[in-house]
């Protein structure tokens, strides 16, 4: 009779944590996921506080085809003369990365001397790019811009 009972409590244990835990679908609306699409590393910002692994730029880099693996990911560094291109997704997870159909239209913005990308929602793929490439035409940052900007995801 114990054990049976033990295994009823540990079932309903399970079962009430199960219910705690969100599914992988509302797990990634909560998370901003980075997922660098450049052939180049990219610089991860796990939290906007300034305390920064790699001061004063960034706490860890993206490698080419890899999520930043945070939890959620508060923004990317850019190095001097590199434009980035950023869509959000759509739909997917880290799990399950989207498709072209199922991100948003590039935006792009360009780094002269370096900056900051800091995302409000969503995730995103992000690419660098060298200035001189062709994916790179965005407009020219302003002197109110400053070395960074803020993206939120839309929709």
């Amino acid at each position: 009779m114990k054990k049976m009972a033990w295994a009823s409590a540990t079932a309903l244990a399970a079962a009430l944590l199960a219910s705690l835990t969100p599914s992988a679908s509302e797990a990634s609306v909560a998370a901003t996921e980075v997922r660098n699409t450049s052939t180049i590393s990219i610089g991860a910002v796990q939290y906007r506080d300034g305390q920064y692994k790699h001061h004063p730029y960034y706490d860890d880099l993206i490698p080419p085809g890899r999520l930043s693996g945070y939890p959620s990911t508060a923004g990317v560094y850019i190095g001097p003369g590199y434009c980035v291109r950023l869509r959000y997704w759509l739909r997917g997870t880290e799990q399950n990365p989207p498709s072209p159909p199922d991100l948003s239209d590039p935006e792009v913005r360009r780094f002269p001397t370096g900056g900051w990308v800091w995302f409000l929602s969503r995730s995103w793929d992000v690419r660098a790019l060298p200035l001189s490439d062709p994916g790179c035409q965005g407009p020219a940052p302003s002197a109110e811009d400053g070395p960074f900007f803020t993206v939120s995801g839309g929709g």
